[in-house]
């Protein structure tokens, strides 16, 4: 899994998490995500995240992701160089079914490895988010724990009888309650550019903002809420800067688009 779709994962897994009526008061929190005995080595990122309805901002220096429901876009900007891409949902959701069908078909030609290659092949596979979802279950273990001063109660995901993910949620967040709506939708479009699907049913099943989240994929990514505050942000905040050039989607490039 490249750096880039842990960092998707990473979103993905707070984004499926909300959900709400328009208000004019959003969020606003800070968040460390590190990476360890996965392909991209040891690393750790710190993250900016605001949330208003119908959109959605992370900024990970130089890096800037911005989703738009009133788009229907995503913006991928680089404050660096000063230049930005963008997908439509649509373009997303084709992507993530490029990438779907390339995994069938990379699952059909493991078919003739001997066994225990195949049983690796296709544990990779899973992973990595292709081919026909396992059910996730969902299990509210009642432990709790204080994560960056907020009681917090422990779930934990389940995939194919393995634990999959763990994490910390509160409802000691002010402001959470009223923005579960326009972010269910997020999620979704999230799960779709990550191929995983199954997560949006798996975190609704979840009560809480998610303080602390530890994933178990081709290595472990843990985020931890560092600061979480209710604050209202400009909508000029969420478009792509004046005088930025626009680019090629990564993407859309790799999909031969």
């Amino acid at each position: 899994m490249t750096h880039r779709k842990q960092s998707l994962f990473a979103v993905l897994c707070l984004v499926l998490l909300f959900a709400g009526s328009a208000l004019a008061q959003g969020l606003y929190w800070e968040s460390t995500t590190s990476t360890s005995g996965g392909p991209m080595g040891d690393r750790t990122t710190t993250a900016q995240n605001f949330a208003m309805p119908k959109m959605f901002k992370i900024v990970n220096s130089p890096k800037v992701m911005i989703l738009r429901m009133d788009q229907e876009k995503m913006y991928d900007v680089n404050t660096g160089t000063k230049t930005y891409s963008e997908m439509t949902f649509a373009e997303i959701e084709g992507f993530a079914k490029k990438a779907g069908d390339k995994m069938a078909a990379f699952r059909e030609k493991i078919k003739n490895l001997p066994p225990d290659q195949q049983k690796k092949m296709e544990g990779l596979a899973s992973m990595m988010g292709g081919g026909a979802e396992e059910k996730i279950e969902v299990n509210a273990t009642g432990d709790t724990k204080t994560v960056s001063g907020f009681a917090c109660t422990k779930y934990v995901l389940k995939k194919g009888g393995k634990d999959f993910a763990t994490l910390w949620v509160t409802k000691g967040v002010s402001g959470f309650d009223n923005l579960r709506a326009d972010w269910v939708e997020f999620g979704k479009r999230m799960a779709a550019l990550t191929n995983m699907t199954g997560m949006g049913e798996a975190y609704q099943k979840i009560e809480g903002f998610p303080m602390e989240t530890d994933m178990n994929m081709m290595g472990t990514i843990t985020t931890v809420v560092t600061k979480v505050e209710k604050r209202s942000t400009p909508a000029s905040e969420f478009d792509v800067p004046a005088g930025y050039t626009k680019t090629a989607s990564p993407m859309m490039q790799k999909a031969g688009q």
